[in-house]
């Protein structure tokens, strides 16, 4: 959809000045003030929907469980328990589960005798890997699963061990207390199909992704802006802001937004969650672009990951 010449921001909270119209243009009607039994409402929504989202964040096969992330040569690779494997994972059970078999794009795993792999809940003695496909593309044995990925170009096994340290001693994530200044109406300002960003993950790797769409809304009294990738239901989007580092995890964070009824949505900061990154070294994350760096705090969402929820 092309850009409209309009500028025009809308507020959800009181409290905060709503930026002008542009000559012409209608000003949208001011917000009524939030009740409290609206704010307590609010409040209970937030807290069902993070308790959801530890939950899936200390699940069997979750992020916590990552162990490894193993890129491929070219030709053979073993794996297992025992010290003679080229990677090594005690949770495999067995001093060798098998060996991969890589061919520029095409890799092959072989099962070693009596290493009782699994995929699927079905014993594997060979299988051509699938890369970035579901759990049920996994290779099980023990405690450990193995996947095909391709990160950064390149075609890697990511590992995950369902008795990691992290997973079994997690103690959840400290997070800000609900603010409802914080939840924001956006306008969507969508892009053309094939508009694209120039994203850096935590390797250091740039590649293109999807510019979606971009939110624009008024906060401290001027006009922000954060690009997303979605689809017309929702948009996905990581941004900065000033308490990176300090309080809050030095990446960014992640914030999915719901869209509403046509061009605008909710911006609530009080569901900015920490990357898979906050908590393990084996995932490789995007991070925020410089038009994503908010030049203000947003103290609202999940703070920094201590040693000790780790």
């Amino acid at each position: 959809m092309p850009r409209s010449p309009l500028t025009v921001v809308l507020l959800v909270v009181a409290g905060h000045s709503a930026a002008v119209a542009p000559a012409g243009a209608t000003p949208p009607a001011e917000p009524a003030a939030m009740t409290q039994t609206e704010t307590h409402a609010l409040e209970a929504d937030w807290n069902a929907w993070h308790a959801e989202r530890i939950e899936r964040l200390s699940a069997e096969d979750g992020w916590l469980t990552l162990v490894g992330l193993d890129f491929l040569d070219e030709g053979k690779t073993t794996i297992g328990a025992g010290e003679k494997a080229d990677l090594r994972y005690e949770g495999l059970g067995v001093d060798l589960a098998g060996t991969f078999t890589k061919s520029g794009d095409t890799v092959r795993f072989v099962a070693a005798p009596g290493a009782a792999m699994t995929m699927n809940g079905m014993p594997v003695d060979s299988v051509t890997l699938t890369e970035d496909q579901g759990p049920e593309s996994y290779l099980r044995s023990g405690t450990v699963s193995v996947a095909l990925v391709r990160r950064n170009d390149a075609l890697a096994l990511r590992v995950r061990d369902n008795a990691s340290p992290v997973r079994l001693h997690f103690k959840g994530v400290e997070r800000y207390a609900f603010d409802p200044a914080l939840r924001v109406t956006a306008r969507i300002e969508r892009h053309e199909k094939g508009e694209t960003m120039a994203v850096t993950n935590v390797l250091g790797y740039t590649a293109d992704a999807p510019r979606d769409a971009t939110l624009v809304f008024d906060l401290d009294g001027q006009e922000r802006r954060l690009d997303a990738q979605g689809t017309f239901d929702s948009l996905f989007v990581v941004f900065g802001d000033t308490t990176n580092g300090a309080e809050t995890h030095g990446g960014g964070r992640f914030l999915y937004v719901k869209i509403d009824e046509g061009d605008t949505a909710i911006v609530d900061f009080n569901r900015a969650y920490n990357p898979p990154c906050a908590f393990t070294a084996y995932s490789t994350c995007e991070l925020p672009t410089a038009n994503n760096r908010l030049p203000i705090p947003i103290r609202a969402g999940e703070k920094a990951v201590k040693s000790s929820e780790q």
